[in-house]
C-alpha cells in the first residue's frame, strides 16, 4: 500500500505527505511537508510498532544527523503523527485509513561456506612437493606447460599435475610434458589427498604508459580472481572480470592453481614471477592461454584482447616485445602484432613508421553526413576487411562495412587500442572520427 501525495485546498497552513507503508519491521516511513506563513517545514518520521528510527525510502543525507525519536527541527514523532493522520483525514473527507503492517520475517540462517571437496587417496602417505598447470589444445596427445595460442572453437583445457616426494607424477591429462621432460602420469585419484583452487591472474589496469616524462617499463598490476575449486581440469576461460570484456571469449588470460595438503599449501607461479628487464609483465612460468576467433589477420589481433593499452610499448627485440609476450600494446604495435602472427617479418613501430610497410589506397576527411570524401568530394570506397585506417598518430584495422555499403563512413567498424584494452568499435566511437584518414594495405 503506497500513500500518494494529497492535495489540500489553499489555506494559511498547507500539509502534504508521502511515504511507503508496510515495512517488514511493522512500521512505515512518512515525510511531512508543512507550509506555514510562506515558510516550508519538513519532517521525516517513522510510524508503527516501535519508536526506533528506521531508514526512509526517500534518501536524505541530512536525516542521518537526527536523533532517533525526533524529526527535523526537533519536533517529536507523536506530534508529527497527529499532523500526518489529520492531513489524511482532511484530504479524504475525515476517513483515516488503517495502518497496514507486515510480520517481520525470520532472519535467514547463515550457512558456512562449503569447503572444496578433497581429492586423491586419503590412505596415501606420500607428500606433494610440486604442483603444475599443463594444458592441451583440443584433443592433442600431450598436455604441457607451455603457453598456448589456439582458436576459440578448438578450446584449451587446463589440467592439474602433481609431483610427490617418492618421484611419482599424477594428472588426469595422461601423458604430460613439463620443462621438456615427458612423464606418464597416474590418475589424480591415486595421488595423496588434497584440496585445489583454480584462479585467473588478471591485469587490473587498462591504460598504462612506458613514457611518463622518461622511458621506463610500467609495472602491470595483476590480481587473482576465482575460476574453479575442487576439480582437476578446467576449460581455459579468457573472459576478464576486473576490466571490461571487449573480446567475448577471445583474448589472453593467465592462471594459477593452489594445492593444499594438510597444513601445507603449494601454488604455481603467480604475480610475483616478473621479468627482470625489458618488460612490465610476468614470465612464461605463469601459465598463459590466448584464444582467437579464426586464423585471419583480424583473428590474430584477437589474442591481445583483455590486455592493457601500453603507451610506447616496447621490447629489447621484436621477439621479446611486450606485444609478442601478450602483455599489452599501443595502437601501432597492436596492428603490427597481427601481421607478424601471419608470418610477416615486420618490425614493431609507431604510426609514423607504418607508411613504410603499407601502401596508400586513398585519403580524405569526414563530412557532415559522416561519409569520408577525397579532395574532389568523392566518397572514399570501403576497401576490404583487414586494411588499415591511419589517422594522425593513431591507427586501426577495418573490421566491418556497417554503414553505407561500399563507402567509408563513421558507422564502419574498426579494431583498435586507445587508452583501453583492444576492442571493436564504430569509427564514430574511436575518438578520431573527425580526423583526416589514410586507407592503407600491408605490402
Amino acid at each position: 500500500m503506497r500513500l500518494q501525495r494529497q492535495s489540500v485546498p489553499p489555506r494559511a497552513t498547507t500539509v502534504s505527505m508521502h511515504g511507503t507503508v508496510c515495512r517488514t519491521d511493522g512500521r512505515f516511513d512518512i515525510r511531512i511537508m508543512v507550509r506555514w506563513r510562506r515558510i516550508d517545514f519538513s519532517w521525516l518520521c517513522s510510524l508503527g510498532a516501535t519508536n526506533d528510527r528506521a531508514p526512509s525510502n526517500i534518501p536524505d543525507e541530512r536525516d542521518k544527523e537526527l536523533p532517533p525519536s525526533r524529526g527535523r527541527y526537533g519536533v517529536h514523532r507523536s506530534f508529527i503523527s497527529l499532523i500526518a493522520l489529520a492531513a489524511c483525514a482532511e484530504a479524504r473527507g475525515g476517513v483515516v485509513d488503517p495502518v497496514v503492517t507486515a510480520a517481520t520475517p525470520p532472519a535467514p540462517v547463515q550457512q558456512a561456506p562449503e569447503a572444496a571437496p578433497a581429492l586423491g587417496d586419503a590412505t596415501s602417505t606420500a607428500r606433494i612437493t610440486r604442483a603444475y598447470i599443463v594444458s592441451r589444445v583440443g584433443n592433442a596427445d600431450v598436455a604441457d606447460d607451455l603457453p598456448k595460442r589456439a582458436r576459440r572453437d578448438d578450446g584449451v583445457t587446463l589440467y592439474l599435475a602433481l609431483e610427490t616426494d617418492d618421484g611419482a607424477w599424477f594428472s588426469d591429462a595422461g601423458a604430460i610434458r613439463i620443462a621438456k621432460s615427458k612423464h606418464a602420469a597416474r590418475p589424480i585419484a591415486e595421488a595423496p589427498a588434497f584440496e585445489v583452487a583454480w584462479r585467473k591472474l588478471e591485469p587490473t589496469a587498462t591504460d598504462l604508459s612506458n613514457n611518463r616524462g622518461e622511458f621506463a617499463y610500467e609495472r602491470i598490476p595483476y590480481e587473482l580472481t576465482a575460476l574453479a575449486d575442487g576439480v582437476t581440469r578446467v576449460a581455459a576461460d579468457v573472459h576478464p572480470t576486473l576490466t571490461p570484456d571487449h573480446g567475448d571469449g577471445v583474448g589472453t588470460m593467465r592462471y594459477q592453481v593452489e594445492v593444499t595438503q594438510g597444513d601445507t599449501t603449494i601454488t604455481t607461479p603467480g604475480a610475483e614471477t616478473r621479468r627482470k628487464r625489458g618488460s612490465g609483465g610476468l614470465t612464461d612460468a605463469v601459465h598463459r592461454v590466448s584464444l582467437r576467433g579464426d586464423d585471419s589477420y583480424l583473428g590474430y589481433l584477437d589474442e591481445l584482447f583483455g590486455q592493457p593499452y601500453i603507451w610506447a610499448s616496447a621490447g629489447g627485440t621484436d621477439a621479446t616485445h611486450q606485444s609478442e609476450r601478450l602483455e599489452g600494446s599501443d595502437c601501432a604495435d597492436f596492428i603490427v602484432y597481427g601481421w607478424r602472427r601471419l608470418g610477416h617479418d615486420v618490425a614493431y613501430t609507431w604510426t609514423g613508421g607504418l607508411p613504410e610497410v603499407t601502401r596508400l589506397l586513398s585519403e580524405g576527411a569526414v563530412g557532415d553526413d559522416g561519409v569520408y570524401r577525397d579532395a574532389h568530394g568523392e566518397p572514399l570506397a570501403f576497401p576490404r576487411v583487414g586494411d588499415l585506417i591511419l589517422f594522425p598518430r593513431h591507427v586501426g584495422a577495418l573490421v566491418e562495412d556497417r554503414g553505407t555499403p561500399g563507402v567509408l563512413d563513421t558507422d564502419d567498424v574498426i579494431a583498435h587500442a586507445l587508452f583501453d584494452s583492444p576492442k571493436r568499435v564504430p569509427i564514430a566511437s574511436s575518438g578520431y572520427a573527425d580526423r583526416p584518414v589514410e586507407l592503407r594495405r600491408w605490402k
